[in-house]
């Protein structure tokens, strides 16, 4: 029971960064990008290899990914200000995903996680 109780705590912290990867790769699907929308979708799954370098190297591609969500809202925001439409719900839609997806990198501050991957050392 304990160790179901451990992967789901696992499985919850672990789910912010999926959820952040599997926007952006939503974000390509619309686009058409099959590629990169394949790329953001499988590379959540390497979070399946315990190592020390694949937690450092997911952190670094959620930074990634929140930067590149600034610049399609500065696209997105400088759109709809010349077509004279309404931006402020999409500004703060856009604002919680960047902000979601910069804190899900924090997610493996958390004991279980560093201890799941070993980072503690």
């Amino acid at each position: 029971m304990a160790r179901v109780k451990h992967r789901l705590v696992l499985f919850g912290l672990l789910a912010p960064n999926v959820v952040s990867f599997w926007l952006l790769a939503a974000h390509f699907l619309r686009g058409g990008a099959m590629g990169w929308f394949l790329c953001w979708l499988l590379l959540p799954a390497l979070l399946l290899v315990r190592r020390r370098w694949i937690v450092r190297m997911v952190q670094l591609a959620l930074l990634f990914v929140a930067s590149a969500w600034v610049m399609i809202t500065a696209e997105m925001l400088t759109s709809r200000i010349i077509m004279g439409e309404d931006w402020s719900r999409m500004l703060m839609i856009m604002g919680t995903v960047i902000c979601m997806t910069l804190l899900s990198a924090c997610t493996f501050l958390h004991p279980q996680l560093e201890r799941h991957y070993g980072l503690g050392r």
